[in-house]
């Protein structure tokens, strides 16, 4: 395996050797004291690196962050100064960042491990449902294994074809050893999955066809059953992270933008850095951070098909996102200049202002404006294609099954597959799977080519550009099947197209579970976290506004006459943002909550589609921005009438 984690080992072992004295001792003293869990780790990721180098890695990126942190803090203390608090603070990031990136480096391989069997563990439906469809074809465990690991690109099949190699270069005496091994390697994280495979293996020893076909139903039942009670367990798990995510992470943050100018009341003063570093850096990477972590425990049950460039489709899609990403930064950068511009024109009727509660926009909000239309306008057009093309791949997985149905019934009547496939078509007309069926049934009659080639040839197959695992590998099946019975394969299709359904009605079960929090954190990113946002940053100005009012009543005050015991004085009652950096930076904030809670919201749901991710922020962002805008226009007019 072969990703920026190996190749930042090998890099460091090859070029920064220099920083261990004694390479040799150093290499063996790590091979003495690394865990079990680590090797372990290694052997399941396939990943390519020996402990010195796993040490040696962690070392210099701890090195690389800590000298980064100090060349920032020099950085920032040459353009600004703070108080101790926020002294405390950097000093407590400058530390905190390279110890983390230590731990992070040190403990990767683990982790992904443990990411790997979590997603994996999302594959085994789909996966079982291939082997049982073939078991039920041919009771033949090795040929099976052999297809569903040729015909799947599961994570989870990738583990298969490391079992035939091994099988292959004779680390196992047969394949019912290897199966074993498999078993209870998965044992220890599905013992549902461990419970089919014996139950799926019994059956090729079964002398009865009926108990063969009845035991191998039963290992789909329990997989079924296992995935859908682990997503609800795992659903009701979500509930208390997910609220702890929207309060504190965002609901809270949001809510005390209002009291920043207040508590200069108290001597603690805020300046355009220290909100920065705050609302810019601090809080969102540990919003990240928390909302990583929930996601990391996610069973990956609804993973994405991978829709290449090659697809009709996508025909000159660089080409398209290269000019989308130009139009995007030509538009933004127009849009983010405006306000700008418009006070350099005299600024006509006040619109713009910099000023607390005058004007309607600070010039601010048109650069925050800026960056959404530009990131709304490159990810609406760059992704909208893999979104649609998924969309219809959704749709003919879903009309499939009763389409496989149709097909069984009339294969088992005796029918040829050219007059099936036309019945089928007619039967499912107006359906995407219908068109599909009419083309092989048209290839079959027009070219006089053989079923595999009508479905899937690369020039002509009427299904080849349908990248679909399910569909792909029930219809391989099929016309294998074909070829030796047409009634036992009309039966056997039949019996595919159940498993289908059943499979379809434990994803849905499995979405709706889980739609209670996929719709908060989507309604938090696009409704109440900008509605929040907008009004507090109107009394937040209110508040200013109020403090200012008060200083200058107190700057005419005689000194002998000054509140002392609470150290107030217009020095301190003065709010040191002005009122247009504060829109700008909370602004910001709210788009990285945005992306944060979309992406949130998308894995869970979609299963990590990076497709549908940018799809949706293209649409949530604008939403979330004309709220806050709206919000924050609003409550500054009315807020400006009440003082």
């Amino acid at each position: 395996m072969d990703n920026w984690y190996t190749r930042g080992c090998r890099y460091t072992s090859r070029h920064m050797k220099w920083m261990i004295r004694d390479i040799g001792s150093f290499s063996a003293t790590t091979e003495k004291v690394v865990s079990q869990d680590y090797k372990d780790a290694v052997a399941f990721t396939g990943i390519d690196v020996e402990p010195f180098e796993t040490a040696l890695f962690s070392y210099v990126g701890a090195f690389t962050a800590l000298v980064t942190m100090l060349t920032a803090d020099i950085i920032i203390f040459q353009i600004s100064t703070f108080r101790s608090e926020i002294l405390i603070l950097l000093a407590v990031l400058t530390l905190a960042i390279p110890a983390l990136t230590l731990l992070y480096l040190s403990e990767y391989i683990k982790i992904y491990a443990r990411y790997m069997k979590i997603q994996s563990m999302g594959d085994i439906p789909e996966v079982l449902s291939y082997i049982v469809m073939s078991m039920k074809l041919v009771s033949n465990m090795e040929k099976t294994i052999v297809f569903t690991a040729e015909n799947s690109n599961r994570p989870l099949a990738k583990d298969l074809r490391k079992m035939l190699w091994r099988l292959q270069v004779r680390m196992y005496s047969s394949m019912d050893d290897a199966v074993l091994d498999f078993t209870q390697l998965w044992g220890k994280n599905s013992e549902y999955f461990k419970r089919s495979l014996h139950l799926v293996k019994s059956s090729a020893s079964e002398p009865d066809e009926a108990q063969r076909i009845i035991t191998l139903n039963r290992a789909l039942d329990i997989v079924l059953d296992g995935t859908k009670n682990l997503m609800d367990t795992f659903a009701a798990r979500l509930k208390t992270p997910t609220y702890v995510l929207y309060s504190i992470f965002i609901l809270i943050p949001l809510a005390l933008v209002a009291l920043m100018p207040a508590v200069t009341v108290v001597g603690l003063r805020f300046d355009i850095a220290t909100l920065i570093i705050l609302y810019n850096i601090v809080l969102p990477l540990i919003t990240f951070a928390y909302a990583e972590y929930i996601l990391m425990q996610r069973p990956a049950t609804l993973l994405p098909q991978e829709i290449p460039d090659t697809h009709p489709a996508l025909k000159n899609i660089k080409l398209k996102k290269r000019i989308s990403l130009i139009v995007a930064v030509v538009v933004g950068g127009m849009v983010s200049v405006s306000g700008y511009t418009y006070m350099f024109l005299g600024n006509p009727y006040s619109i713009i202002s910099t000023t607390t509660l005058e004007g309607i926009l600070p010039p601010t909000l048109l650069i925050l404006w800026g960056i959404v239309i530009a990131a709304s306008i490159y990810m609406n057009t760059a992704f909208a294609p893999y979104r649609k093309i998924r969309g219809e791949i959704k749709a003919m997985e879903n009309q499939f099954s009763d389409a496989l149905f149709i097909l069984g019934r009339r294969i088992s009547e005796g029918r040829s597959a050219e007059e099936a496939f036309a019945h089928t078509a007619q039967t499912m007309k107006g359906s995407t799977i219908g068109e599909g069926f009419e083309r092989i049934s048209s290839n079959l009659v027009t070219m006089r080519t053989d079923l595999h080639s009508a479905i899937f040839d690369p020039d002509y197959g009427a299904f080849k550009d349908i990248y679909s695992d399910r569909i792909h590998t029930t219809l391989t099946l099929f016309s294998e099947s074909v070829q030796k019975s047409h009634l036992s394969a009309g039966v056997a299709i039949i019996k595919l197209a159940d498993h289908l359904k059943e499979l379809q009605n434990v994803e849905d079960n499995i979405k709706r579970s889980l739609y209670d929090m996929t719709s908060t954190m989507r309604s938090t990113a696009c409704i109440f976290a900008p509605l929040i946002a907008g009004v507090t940053i109107a009394l937040s100005e209110v508040i200013s506004q109020v403090l200012q009012n008060v200083a200058k009543g107190m700057s005419r005050l005689p000194s002998d006459v000054m509140p002392g015991p609470a150290n107030i004085s217009p020095e301190t009652l003065n709010q040191s943002i002005p009122p247009d950096l504060f829109m700008l930076a909370i602004g910001i904030y709210l788009i990285l909550i945005t992306v944060i809670l979309a992406r949130f919201s998308t894995t869970i749901e979609h299963g990590g589609d990076r497709a549908q991710l940018m799809f949706d922020l293209g649409q949530m962002l604008p939403i979330s921005l004309l709220i806050f805008t709206i919000t924050s226009v609003a409550s500054r007019i009315i807020f400006r009438g009440l003082i």
